[in-house]
């Protein structure tokens, strides 16, 4: 799936191209990456929160 991001900050893009340089990764990984990672968190999150409820 491709996506496309707009409107997004000048300065926002230079301190993630900053970050891209350190890590050695390209900005679709870094976005893949930082998108997975946001997902799983959310998906972790809602578990264990159904896992209490049914407590």
């Amino acid at each position: 799936m491709d996506m496309f991001l707009r409107n997004i900050n000048p300065i926002a893009v230079e301190k993630i191209d900053e970050m891209e340089k350190e890590k050695k990764i390209s900005r679709q990984d870094f976005f893949k990456s930082r998108l997975k990672k946001k997902g799983g968190l959310r998906e972790i999150k809602n578990y264990e929160k159904g896992k209490k409820e049914k407590l």
